[in-house]
């Protein structure tokens, strides 16, 4: 079969922001998604400047809503920001998010443990990878490929905490 190089379109540009970009939260869903669970407070305590448990609890919030990461900074978030400001860290005086990249990943290897997701090896990644042939080839006749550089992410089930009152 030959291609031509065209690639189908099944989602708009508005639908892929809605699934794949940063959240947009409403006041609501700043209560529901910033809201700490005992399990989250406590791994909170392990970053010691606000402005690091801030960056933590947007990361968190996002993850909640999107299970993806962001990189972002203050401009982009600042209503989410001062939401957390207010709420967290009362007594801070918040003008940047600017954290470390390795304080970042930090983060985001906890957000991870929280979740009870855990990064693939090599073996895993390709496993998946055939399963995602197979559907492919159960579904249609193209192809999947697979990036070896990109870190996978697959979830444990397990129970989650209920929130603190």
């Amino acid at each position: 079969m030959r291609t031509t190089g065209v690639r189908l379109k099944i989602l708009g540009d508005d639908e892929i922001e809605s699934l794949y970009g940063r959240p947009h939260f409403t006041d609501d869903e700043r209560l529901e998604y910033f809201v700490l669970m005992p399990t989250e407070k406590a791994a909170l305590e392990q970053f010691h400047s606000s402005k690091s448990r801030i960056y933590f609890i947007l990361q968190l919030g996002y993850f909640k809503s999107h299970h993806l990461f962001f990189v972002f900074d203050f401009p982009d978030v600042e209503e989410d920001a001062r939401f957390v400001q207010r709420h967290y860290c009362p007594d801070f005086h918040l003008t940047d998010l600017e954290i470390t990249k390795v304080t970042r990943l930090r983060q985001q290897g906890v957000i991870l443990d929280l979740f009870h997701y855990r990064t693939c090896d090599v073996e895993q990644r390709q496993a998946l990878a055939q399963k995602a042939q197979q559907a492919a080839r159960i579904w249609g006749s193209g192809s999947v490929r697979t990036k070896n550089g990109g870190k996978a992410v697959v979830r444990l089930p397990t129970e989650r905490s209920q929130p603190t009152t």
